[in-house]
């Protein structure tokens, strides 16, 4: 969850953010390093009032000068590759849930019990339940942060592979959870895709982080991350809306 005056990033809640936690230390260790090396020689070269004719040129020192740049380049790019990869070389994910931008809400597209079909009649068949996710009021009792809460949270497992498909109706907006290490523009007429993995129960908080219109900041996204029990129950309350909304029709699996 975010919190006041926060410098660093939020817990970690998935092995992808854990890792994306660790090349941020990585390059701001050597970024630093650097910014200190290259403020000292200035400090230096600014002071001092004797001049060293082969540290201006010559072939070495433009050897040494070309060299280390590329050298501190690869040391950069192998762990930030190795990060990509996890990240999106992805080959099968368990469930698939599909995520919808409007102004200014979002609407959640996810699979029915056990990732089965099932038919009512026999011209339906139904493998998904859509429903809407928008601002709540906030009370003093609530139990969520403010500008946070949703009328509906996108419940996932936990320790099981998840992929997120993004797309919108309207405009551009972006859907973020930091402590997930999830972000992904969200695109009318293209479908953006996301993995996650999450490594803990809890509940978290994201918001659109694109300026998608005067709303904007009312525009919260709520994941839970529960057990495969709890969420096999709450995929069977879907089911059963399902069941309830086709007043009576033929279920069979």
């Amino acid at each position: 969850m975010p919190s006041w005056l926060a410098l660093g990033f939020q817990d970690s809640s998935s092995p992808s953010m854990g890792e994306l936690s660790c090349l941020h230390d990585h390059v701001m260790t050597i970024m630093f390093s650097v910014i200190i090396l290259i403020t000292y020689i200035m400090v230096y070269l600014l002071v001092n009032t004797k001049y060293y004719k082969f540290l201006s040129e010559g072939t070495f020192i433009e050897t040494i000068w070309s060299m280390v740049p590329a050298f501190l380049l690869i040391i950069l790019v192998l762990p930030s590759m190795k990060v990509l990869y996890m990240m999106e070389d992805v080959k099968s994910p368990v469930l698939t849930f599909k995520i919808v931008a409007h102004q200014w809400y979002w609407s959640y597209v996810v699979p029915l019990f056990k990732n089965f079909s099932y038919s009512f009649n026999s011209f339906e068949s139904l493998s998904s339940y859509e429903f809407d996710s928008m601002l709540e009021e906030h009370s003093l009792d609530s139990d969520f942060p403010r500008l946070l809460g949703c009328s509906s949270d996108l419940f996932v497992p936990v320790n099981t592979t998840s992929r997120l498909l993004i797309t919108s109706t309207d405009v551009i907006h972006s859907f973020a959870l930091p402590s997930l290490g999830l972000k992904v523009d969200a695109l009318p007429g293209r479908i953006n895709q996301l993995f996650s993995n999450p490594s803990r129960v809890g509940s978290f908080f994201g918001q659109c982080s694109e300026i998608c219109g005067s709303n904007h900041s009312f525009m919260p996204i709520s994941l839970k991350v529960c057990g495969l029990t709890d969420y096999d129950n709450v995929s069977k309350s879907y089911l059963l809306d399902i069941v309830g909304d086709s007043l009576g029709g033929d279920f069979s699996f």
